[in-house]
């Protein structure tokens, strides 16, 4: 990601992404959606809550600073049912537009302090990196969660969805 019309891509495939998983989950139910999987956070719905914490939470830091304490921490316990982390889902994904709509490629440069264990500086270009691969490790992980339990994950292929404006329809190349 060089560029702020690179970083809006990335950022609209993870937000299509994590709606057609979020298809998909409700298909599993809600008890086999939240049953603990023993994976990186437990269960589906918590690796998907940490997934929106990592794009709410980076983005913060990344625009403000601050510490990473104060950044969001969602408790599956909190969500009854797929409804509540769709409608949270939506909510994210609106912040997270209306954050990128704001950016410039100025802003990729800039450096940021922020306090994790101890106080770091980064690009602002290199935080939201960061936050986006982690999102895309554990699409992946999905994956893998879906087909322990027969279930067929949904198609998220960058290279479908990312198809280069450049290349005429029809070359057969992408």
């Amino acid at each position: 990601m060089t560029d702020v019309g690179e970083i809006r891509r990335v950022y609209a495939y993870l937000a299509e992404s994590r709606r057609r998983f979020l298809e998909t989950f409700r298909t599993v139910g809600w008890e086999r959606f939240a049953e603990d999987r023993r994976v990186s956070w437990g269960s589906m719905l918590a690796v998907f809550l940490h997934m929106l914490d990592v794009e709410e939470g980076w983005w913060q830091i990344a625009l403000e600073g601050g510490a990473l304490a104060n950044t969001p921490d969602r408790k599956p316990v909190d969500y009854r049912d797929i409804e509540a982390v769709v409608a949270d889902n939506d909510r994210v994904t609106t912040l997270t537009r209306a954050r990128l709509a704001r950016l410039s490629d100025s802003d990729l440069v800039r450096s940021v302090t922020f306090d994790a264990s101890e106080p770091l500086t980064r690009r602002f270009d290199r935080i939201v990196q960061h936050a986006a691969v982690d999102e895309i490790a554990h699409l992946g992980e999905f994956v893998a969660m879906l087909w322990q339990i027969d279930v067929a994950p949904p198609f998220v292929d960058w290279l479908d969805f990312d198809v280069d404006p450049e290349i005429p329809p029809g070359t057969g190349a992408r």
